[in-house]
């Protein structure tokens, strides 16, 4: 199974997401290839090198070319991990940052070299959650200062996962603990393993 956890930040990705893998014995993988390098042994100082690298594109001017840096890590992850995989970030979260008439081909494009994840759950929250959590997680949080990562957002989640005929769910996080949200999480994954919906 390829599972991805997605939404905005704060919203608990990584945390339930490890908790996933570990529950169900799947290996977790981070969306901008950080498993890959601990995989391989670089030390950290290494992996923050190449993670400086990588987002030094994320001003790029052009859509295309900030679609394909991070749809590389997509494509990879889908491809590079045999059996069952949690995948913290992947597609809707590149098409939030990246995804417009430029650039919307390219989507289809990488499905057609990777395929699909088999299910994508999107965590929820209310902007003055998340930044509630940030805040909590670090005050100096550089996702406090970027107005994008502040707004609501999930419109243009569901937009990519309709675009890209992903099968994804929805779970909502505000006025729920971290336990219960995994709990909620596992009932997704439990029902999709029975149904396969």
């Amino acid at each position: 199974m390829k599972l991805v956890i997605e939404g905005m930040d704060g919203v608990g990705k990584s945390t339930i997401a490890k908790k996933v893998a570990k529950k169900y014995h799947m290996k977790y993988v981070d969306g901008l290839l950080k498993t890959y390098f601990e995989d391989k042994g670089f030390s950290q100082e290494e992996i923050a090198a190449i993670v400086k690298g990588v987002e030094s594109f994320y001003d790029h001017k052009d859509s295309r070319i900030r679609t394909w840096i991070m749809g590389f890590a997509n494509i990879f992850n889908l491809l590079n991990y045999p059996g069952d995989v949690v995948i913290d970030r992947h597609c809707l979260t590149t098409f939030f940052y990246n995804g417009d008439d430029q650039s919307k081909p390219l989507y289809k494009v990488m499905q057609q070299v990777a395929g699909k994840p088999d299910l994508i759950i999107i965590l929820t929250a209310t902007p003055e959650t998340r930044i509630h959590r940030l805040k909590h997680r670090d005050a100096a949080d550089r996702d406090l200062q970027e107005k994008e990562k502040l707004t609501d957002g999930y419109d243009r989640f569901i937009e990519a996962a309709n675009l890209l005929d992903v099968p994804y769910q929805l779970v909502a996080t505000d006025q729920r603990n971290e336990d219960q949200v995994f709990q909620a999480v596992c009932q997704v994954i439990d029902a999709y393993k029975k149904t396969g919906k």
